[in-house]
């Protein structure tokens, strides 16, 4: 009886050292989850404002970056730098701007859906670079023709791993970026 016990024991040791768990490929979060990342959904859409304290030493074109994505649009993306005057040409804009502006050190670096396309691509980013996949589900706008997902792929700082539930571990997300499937 031993015996059968001992070899039942190693048999499984064995079949769980060959099946090693998957990562998930995107972290999913709530509207509620969202908010401490400067992420904010509505009944309108997804909004985000931010400017990135670091930056210059992030070697980023500009310190402001907006987003959103609404009914009428896939995705609109602002560049800008904190003097500029930003004007709202429509409802979504005038909501854009109406946004209390986070100032994080974690932002966008891309931003898609999960077939693997991608907006914000930038051909300069190295290729081995690690991101930290959010994704969104556009259904929790209620939106009407809004069913999609989108991902947000954030650079990930230690601030980042502040502003996340505390069940969840970074590491377990970090992938290198996508490349843009065309």
């Amino acid at each position: 009886m031993k015996i059968k016990l001992l070899v039942a024991f190693i048999t499984m040791v064995i079949i769980c050292s060959w099946i090693s768990p998957s990562k998930p490929e995107f972290l999913f979060l709530n509207s509620n989850q969202l908010k401490p990342l400067g992420i904010i959904l509505n009944k309108n859409g997804v909004f985000y404002k931010n400017l990135n304290p670091n930056w210059k030493q992030d070697n980023v074109k500009n310190d402001g970056l907006s987003f959103y994505c609404c009914s009428d649009n896939y995705l609109t993306t602002i560049h800008y730098t904190e003097t500029e005057v930003i004007k709202a040409n429509n409802k979504n804009e005038r909501l854009l701007m109406n946004l209390k502006t986070t100032r994080n050190d974690f932002y966008p670096v891309l931003i898609g859906n999960t077939k693997g396309e991608q907006s914000l691509d930038n051909e300069t980013l190295a290729k081995d670079l690690k991101l930290f996949p959010i994704a969104i589900c556009m259904s929790e706008t209620k939106l009407r023709n809004r069913k999609d997902t989108i991902v947000v792929w954030l650079k990930p700082t230690e601030s980042l791993k502040k502003a996340l539930p505390a069940n969840v571990k970074i590491e377990d997300y970090l992938k290198v970026r996508p490349v843009n499937k065309k």
